[in-house]
């Protein structure tokens, strides 16, 4: 700032002096940059607060994500048990709900591994050790040696359908893994599996009856072809030489419908109960015990319904009927 002091005579011969007060532009941007400084930090410490505010607010909000993480990273390998869903915040039970969900999926899975390991183990050391033996007694010259041979080879043909039996059964759990299966016409499927067998037809000259229409269902065609397989060749083996079998395929209603009727000495009430548990064959039933637990499966993936019941004429059993229900591939149910 600059101050200018001028003498002045006036009328009167009298001395007056003016002032004059003018800015520097030095000042001006003193007082500039000083307002600005000052603006600036108050508003750093503005910014400051309100972002110890938001980081605050942010951690406590998603606390409860990081405790479930914790939860969940502590836990034992083998633990897939379901998470607490009480308690936990309203925004976070959709994720435990879903969480839990996938974990007894997964326990349904490794459980399903865990039983196929065990049966198989247990299934498989019987035939192995049955053929040991027989090589064994081979050896010592116990038997004829064409005997021998004989007895090695069946006891190789029922190992051979046992393993392949039960990969069947664990690639009915592999399918119903992969989601919705195709649509698919069971008609061609069961006339094809019904030409594969009829040399086994030809030789027992069963009096075989083939009737069908075309039924689309919503199924993987190997498991179509696996349970066709599975009750023809059961009827196939329990009927006598010159027996009937006769196979329907058909639509009632929303489902199709698909019926073997055998002539066999049909089954009583405790080995219906039985014969759909793997490895539980009865005693007029042969066999590993697997084909209709297969069946039972393949079924239960397509949404369906398989049962068993005795054909009567009168008051005598002349056989049995197994009688297969699937929903058709235009009805979601």
């Amino acid at each position: 700032m600059a101050v200018l002091l001028q003498p002045v005579a006036g009328p009167a011969g009298q001395g007056m002096a003016t002032v004059q007060v003018a800015e520097t532009l030095e000042l001006r941007r003193t007082l500039a940059r000083q307002l600005l400084v000052d603006t600036l930090w108050r508003q750093a410490l503005l910014v400051a607060a309100i972002a110890a505010v938001v980081l605050w607010a942010v951690q406590r909000a998603t606390q409860p994500v990081r405790d479930l993480s914790d939860r969940l990273r502590g836990r034992a390998e083998d633990d897939l048990s379901p998470l607490d869903v009480v308690g936990a915040p309203r925004e976070l039970q959709p994720v435990i709900e879903a969480t839990n969900t996938v974990m007894a999926r997964l326990a349904g899975l490794l459980e399903h591994q865990k039983r196929f390991v065990r049966d198989a183990s247990h299934q498989l050391r019987t035939p192995l050790a049955v053929l040991k033996a027989q090589v064994q007694s081979a050896r010592r010259g116990d038997v004829a040696p064409d005997l021998a041979l004989q007895e090695i080879d069946t006891t190789v043909d029922r190992a051979t359908e046992l393993a392949n039996q039960m990969l069947a059964l664990a690639k009915v759990e592999q399918l119903r893994q992969q989601g919705e299966p195709p649509c698919i016409d069971a008609e061609p499927v069961l006339r094809a599996v019904a030409l594969d067998l009829a040399p086994l037809i030809a030789e027992r000259h069963l009096d075989f009856d083939l009737q069908t229409a075309p039924a689309p269902v919503r199924a993987h065609e190997w498991s179509l072809r696996e349970l066709v397989r599975n009750l023809l060749h059961n009827a196939i083996k329990h009927t006598p030489p010159a027996g009937l079998l006769a196979i329907r395929l058909g639509t009632e209603g929303d489902e199709a419908v698909l019926t073997v009727d055998d002539g066999g000495p049909g089954i009583d009430d405790l080995q219906r109960q039985r014969l759909f548990q793997p490895f539980a064959a009865g005693d007029v039933r042969s066999g590993s015990g697997l084909g209709l637990a297969i069946c039972l499966e393949i079924v239960r993936a397509a949404g369906g319904h398989i049962g068993l019941d005795n054909r009567r004429e009168g008051e005598c059993v002349v056989g049995l009927r197994a009688t297969v229900r699937l929903p058709l591939a235009d009805n979601p149910g």
